[in-house]
């Protein structure tokens, strides 16, 4: 099992980077939205004004979206942000706070909507897994943040859920990340390999043994704080 020490606490940066780029190879800009939350918008290549994806039908974990900007009232792409809500734990998760959401979930939303696009809050509920997916389709853009062995933890089937995911993928809808994606570049030491690229840190290390660890973290102590992720 490896050992990781980014030099600065950016959780997942790869997949946040990746997300920016993609959507900037969209064409979407930085621009600031405006607008109410009730309607959507025009995509770039139809023109036609279409309110937002109605996911009234799906069953919503979170006690409240306190802190979630209004969605722009013309946005350049409709997005959705997909969760999991583990039924068993306290408030669904580790990862979760205690309105039912990913710590990291409003930002990630506010990110996306202050670059001009929607992005709408949902979570996976896997005995509504044919409903969620034919909402999921009613999208541009999907960001998946479910954490690895949440889903079955619910009770729901992971492979199913990636066989959705990738069928989104097949009608065109991005999918951040992908299910070939995570099975790739899930594991920790993806940080590693993209040290070296613009968006990695040159410092980031991985060690596999006791002895690496030892020898290794204690050397970049000397220098700076820094981050283990295991």
């Amino acid at each position: 099992q490896a050992v990781f020490d980014p030099d600065h606490c950016i959780p997942e940066l790869w997949r946040v980077v990746a997300s920016i780029v993609l959507l900037q190879a969209m064409g979407c800009s930085g621009s600031k939205s405006e607008g109410g939350s009730n309607y959507g918008g025009s995509k770039p290549n139809g023109g036609k004004k279409s309110e937002l994806v109605d996911v009234s039908g799906l069953t919503s974990k979170a006690k409240d979206n306190k802190g979630l900007l209004d969605q722009p009232a013309q946005p350049k792409f409709k997005g959705a942000l997909c969760q999991i809500y583990v039924r068993s734990a306290k408030f669904g998760g580790s990862d979760k706070s205690s309105n039912g959401h990913r710590y990291d979930t409003i930002p990630f939303a506010n990110g996306m909507i202050n670059s001009g696009l929607s992005c709408q809050l949902i979570h996976y509920v896997h005995e509504e897994h044919d409903k969620f997916f034919e909402v999921c389709a009613k999208f541009d853009f999907l960001i998946v943040r479910c954490n690895p062995g949440q889903i079955k933890a619910d009770g729901g089937d992971q492979g199913k859920f990636d066989g959705g995911m990738r069928e989104m993928r097949k009608q065109g809808i991005q999918v951040w990340p992908s299910p070939d994606v995570m099975e790739f570049m899930g594991a920790k030491d993806a940080l590693c390999k993209v040290a070296t690229l613009n968006i990695g840190l040159e410092d980031t290390l991985a060690y596999y043994t006791e002895e690496e660890f030892a020898e290794g973290f204690k050397k970049t102590m000397k220098f700076q704080p820094r981050v283990i992720k295991q």
